[in-house]
């Protein structure tokens, strides 16, 4: 009896379930861009904002998902955020790098979308006959 179903269907802030388990090329695209801008002071995001707790709120995870993912090399550690000083000789920029996160943010998101379709399918074709009992 409702497991759970439909909490958190809205955008953002019905967080719902935490999002865990295997990365799409479309969500590694779009974190590898947040954290180019993270790093060059490029996000629309407050001082002092860690990498991985802006992640982990981006990607609805748990930071501890994106502490696995980043490990090594890659490490993301406890990066913090420093914008940078918007001027006119940076703001096309600045406005160029925030649509191309935007439009990488929307194709993650629509994967997720389709994902969430086929498993829906993939559900109600374990489950024919509805279950009986009363």
């Amino acid at each position: 009896e409702g497991e759970g179903e439909g909490e958190g269907e809205g955008k953002g802030e019905g967080k719902g379930e935490l999002r865990r388990g295997k990365w799409t090329t479309e969500e590694e695209a779009y974190v590898k861009k947040i954290i180019d801008d993270f790093n060059s002071g490029m996000l629309p995001v407050a001082a002092g904002t860690t990498l991985r707790s802006y992640l982990s709120e981006k990607l609805n995870c748990d930071p501890m998902r994106i502490t696995k993912k980043f490990t090594g090399e890659s490490c993301i550690g406890k990066r913090v955020f420093h914008p940078v000083e918007r001027t006119p000789a940076n703001e096309a920029l600045i406005d160029e790098s925030q649509e191309t996160l935007a439009r990488l943010e929307k194709d993650w998101l629509g994967k997720l979308e389709e994902q969430k379709s086929e498993g829906d399918r993939e559900t109600k074709k374990g489950f024919p006959g509805g279950r009986g009992g009363g």
